[in-house]
């Protein structure tokens, strides 16, 4: 086998159904040999068995949890046969050129450790799904753009006319990775619940000596939104996420001083800099959903720093997360 593509679901039906109907053309008009392999994190709203029925060329497993993307992930790569492992949104759209292409790039370059690929929205706007490595200078979105701008890694991430790029980490919708050096880096980190796991995985694969890759050509379709922006708690909630990972990520790649500044600033940043006046905002005109998503965030906020002082840990049980109900 030389592929196998694995998808991390969780209530994204619609979106995935797109997908795999993508997939299914892609099986039948590529040049390589693939399975895929479908890891519901326990929807639990009776639509697996009929996902089952409607695909019986791909393979389907339920975790038993909603245990976060890396979770899912690494369950679906005890399963995979492939020599390659093709790790994939649900809310993509793939054919077979890009694919071929990356399997192609990986074959013929061994220290291209993870590879993904361009991607546009269905309207045709490229996203450019890579970013620079979390430091001081990232944190504060202001800083941030100054800091690309004097240094030039604004342009110099970009595709262009290349035909592919080395950014310092690409994003988990698309990755690829040989099967040996997913064993090599231990696969994904199940201490991140969701976001700066893909952020993570390419720090480990660069400090061992690989390089992470991004073909410009051809693109693969991404369609954004899905269960993380199907109400305001639950975008509140999923935003949160992408804070704590961020303190995730930091307590993982830096130490002493320069942690305890970075994690420091981050609060800083965090409570006062960027979500304070949203916050307020939301709060006085709370009935406005698009500004008590901000208030909603900023409690989120609260609550883990809470508990990360009380426990001593920006860690947490990533087995022991509950999403919002499904409600404005």
């Amino acid at each position: 086998m030389d592929l196998s593509i694995i998808i991390v679901n969780y209530q994204g039906w619609g979106p995935l159904k797109i997908c795999l109907d993508s997939l299914e053309e892609t099986m039948k008009k590529a040049d390589f040999s693939l399975e895929v392999i479908i890891v519901d994190n326990a929807s639990h709203d009776g639509m697996l068995e009929k996902f089952i029925n409607l695909y019986p060329s791909f393979r389907f497993f339920e975790n038993d949890g909603n245990y976060g993307f890396s979770n899912g992930n690494n369950l679906g790569a005890r399963y995979a046969r492939g020599d390659f492992l093709l790790f994939l949104n649900p809310d993509t759209v793939v054919a077979p050129r890009p694919i071929s292409s990356m399997l192609d790039l990986a074959r013929q370059h061994p220290d291209f450790f993870i590879l993904s690929s361009q991607q546009e929205n269905p309207a045709g706007r490229k996203e450019n799904p890579f970013g620079v490595f979390p430091s001081f200078w990232t944190i504060n979105n202001i800083i941030r753009i100054f800091y690309l701008l004097v240094t030039g890694k604004s342009r110099a991430g970009k595709c262009q006319r290349k035909l592919f790029i080395f950014p310092d980490w690409v994003s988990g919708s698309v990755v690829l990775i040989n099967r040996k050096v997913f064993d090599k880096l231990n696969g994904w980190d199940e201490d991140f619940w969701l976001y700066h796991e893909d952020v993570d995985l390419c720090r480990r694969a660069r400090d061992a000596g690989g390089k992470v890759v991004l073909q410009c050509h051809p693109v693969i379709i991404h369609q954004h939104g899905g269960t993380t922006r199907k109400t305001v708690r639950l975008t509140a909630f999923f935003k949160t996420h992408v804070i704590i990972s961020r303190h995730i990520y930091f307590s993982k790649h830096f130490t002493g001083l320069h942690l305890f500044l970075l994690q420091t600033f981050l609060v800083l940043n965090t409570l006062v800099l960027e979500n304070l006046l949203p916050a307020l905002a939301g709060l006085i005109f709370y009935p406005l959903a698009p500004v008590r998503k901000y208030y909603l965030l900023y409690i989120n906020i609260l609550k883990y720093y809470l508990r990360s002082i009380k426990n001593g840990s920006w860690f947490f049980d990533t087995k022991n997360v509950i999403l919002p109900e499904n409600k404005s």
